[in-house]
């Protein structure tokens, strides 16, 4: 068949039906990997099942015989997958294998709609927050002058708190001591709050940054400068600047929500709240893979419907761009109210400098029980651990092996976004899905099957870390082939090539290498949360996580240890900011 008979063929199939073509076939793909879980540890399903049922002694032949027969387990991964199908499409998804009298559904899901409300709270909470830090750069880009860093400090700082750390915080401050919310649950509205506040704030920072870069983009828009010469009122043009970027962050807030309806286990965790996604990772941690398949199918089921709705909502409202020959044309000139952060960038720094400075000078931590839980001091200037191992040189050495992680995992995940994002819209459909597996989620699956360690966690966070990168990146894509300059090229016949090197990727390289070095302090922190719940680097390890992790229980007796590594942390998500969104000419203005 020639390519115009299949292109005439195409175009017979109705567009509703093409337009669904996509995310069914996503979804049978991910259906497809969700069946072969129990297969993927390459084991006897039957011992797995025994395993997770008994942690210490082992089975005979007769007692895995038994189990077979029990669950009718299959003995092929085609048999599993077939099987697994046929009883889902019946609304049959097996029971639990650790509680074999409770259908698997009833454990996964009893817990559902405590974590919709609190990512939900959490979501809108996060926005809120978000715009309001915001407001100082849409004033300075309503008065075409500079911004003071204040407000790109606060995103920082707020985006680069470890959630379970502010939770701990928070629980300790308002509850043990204040006695101002409850310590634990999630039955009353003096329950949510301080859930959805160790969720919504480190997310506010995280959005508002990305608003942030977003704001600097649609400044350089021509209307802008447009409407500034036609006197149009502050009011109207603020908000035009505001909903023009708001569609372009649309998606990644409905990426937040789907992914933290998932993500929630830390902060569950913390609270002993009963939600979905401390069923999941105690399902995944006890080899309960029942549960965990049904987690997995609903966490895909929201992500497409809410990948779905986004790109509705996103449709109309940047309806007035995508019809547009003119009206959104980008400047060729740099925005000017980026404020100057040079020098603070290097104050921030300072630190990360002298750790490496302690790392070769001081020596390795050892055990020494006569020095346990010192505070700083003229011989410890971090004080000690637990063990008496001196903080400052374990720290130093975490550096290394934290934040080189993530420059590493953050590098791979921009190569992989930027491929992607070119391909076309087809990505954030993909991303949808993804990203409703967090990386907490995946390292979870992952340290299962292929044994927990710093290599897993790396593995898991690019497995969702490319999402936003390649979203932006479509995104931005796409408005750049709305412009008029790169219309009048494709009118005159410029090739591909052209297209993409001298009209896209000047735009492109730019926006996304800005937006990588803005995910470094997350992708970081996503390696400190999975290490938290030792899912990462060993127990031994001076990675950060495990020094927080540790930390937690001498929380009130020794805050240093857990004090110490959170501002280093919040230090490396200001300089991320800095990097992004300040000028970093050390010149003064004159």
């Amino acid at each position: 068949m020639s390519s115009g008979s299949a292109s005439k063929a195409t175009s017979l199939i109705p567009s509703p039906i093409r337009a669904l073509a996509f995310p069914v076939t996503l979804l049978v793909c991910g259906l497809i990997v969700t069946a072969l879980l129990p297969f993927l540890g390459n084991r006897d399903l039957a011992y797995a099942v025994f395993r997770a049922r008994e942690a210490e002694r082992e089975p005979d032949q007769a007692t895995l015989e038994a189990i077979r027969e029990e669950l009718d387990l299959p003995t092929t991964p085609i048999g599993g997958v077939a099987d697994w199908f046929g009883k889902a499409l019946r609304g049959d998804f097996g029971v639990s294998w650790v509680n074999p009298a409770r259908p698997a559904a009833v454990e996964a899901l009893s817990g559902f709609g405590v974590s919709a409300t609190i990512a939900s709270l959490s979501t809108l909470t996060a926005v809120v927050i978000a715009t309001a830090l915001v407001l100082p750069r849409l004033r300075s880009v309503i008065t075409a002058k500079p911004s003071k860093t204040s407000h790109i400090i606060a995103m920082a700082v707020l985006g680069s708190l470890p959630e379970f750390v502010l939770a701990v915080t928070l629980l300790v401050v308002f509850s043990l001591h204040l006695g101002w919310f409850p310590v634990t649950g999630f039955s009353s509205v003096k329950h949510m709050v301080l859930p959805v506040l160790s969720l919504a704030i480190p997310a506010a920072g995280l959005m508002g940054r990305i608003l942030l870069i977003t704001v600097d983009h649609v400044a350089q828009e021509e209307w802008v400068r447009a409407w500034r010469l036609n006197k149009v009122t502050p009011r109207q043009l603020g908000l035009a600047l505001l909903q023009r970027s708001m569609a372009i962050l649309l998606p990644q807030i409905v990426l937040f929500f789907a992914g933290t309806l998932a993500a929630t286990v830390l902060i569950e965790t913390t609270f002993a709240i009963p939600g979905m996604g401390s069923a999941a990772v105690k399902a995944a941690l006890s080899r309960d893979i029942p549960v965990l398949q049904v987690i997995v199918f609903t966490a895909l089921i929201v992500g497409l419907v809410s990948g779905s709705l986004a790109q509705f909502l996103r449709g109309k409202l940047l309806k007035p761009l995508l019809s547009s020959d003119t009206a959104y044309s980008s400047q060729s000139f740099a925005p000017t109210h980026k404020p100057k952060g040079g020098w603070a960038m290097i104050a921030v720094l300072l630190p990360f400098a002298v750790l490496i400075v302690l790392w070769f000078v001081l020596p390795p931590p050892m055990v020494d029980s006569s020095q346990r839980l010192i505070p700083p001091s003229a011989e410890h200037i971090f004080g000690t651990d637990q063990l008496g191992r001196d903080l400052a040189s374990r720290l130093a050495a975490g550096a290394v092996f934290s934040l080189g992680t993530a420059v590493a995992v953050t590098a791979v995940c921009a190569v992989i976004g930027l491929f992607l994002g070119l391909a076309g819209k087809w990505v954030y459909k993909l991303g949808d899905a993804l990203n409703a597996l967090p990386a907490v989620l995946i390292g979870v699956i992952l340290a299962g099957v292929l044994g927990a360690s710093q290599l897993t966690a790396a593995i898991a966070v690019m497995c969702v870390g490319w999402i936003p990168l390649a979203a932006h990146c479509a995104t931005v894509v796409e408005e750049v082939r709305t412009t008029g300059y790169y219309r009048w090229a494709e009118l005159q016949g410029a090739s591909y090539s052209r297209l993409l090197w001298v009209h896209t990727m000047p735009t492109l390289l730019p926006a996304v290498t800005r937006h990588a070095a803005s995910r470094i302090a997350h992708n970081a922190l996503a390696l400190v949360s999975l290490g938290f719940l030792g899912l990462g680097a060993a127990h031994e390890s001076p990675n950060w996580g495990v020094v927080l992790s540790e930390s937690i229980r001498y929380a009130e007796r020794a805050p240093w240890m857990m004090f110490i590594p959170t501002v280093l942390l919040v230090l490396l998500g200001i300089a991320s900011a800095l990097v992004t969104d300040t000028n970093l000419s050390l010149k003064r203005n004159r």
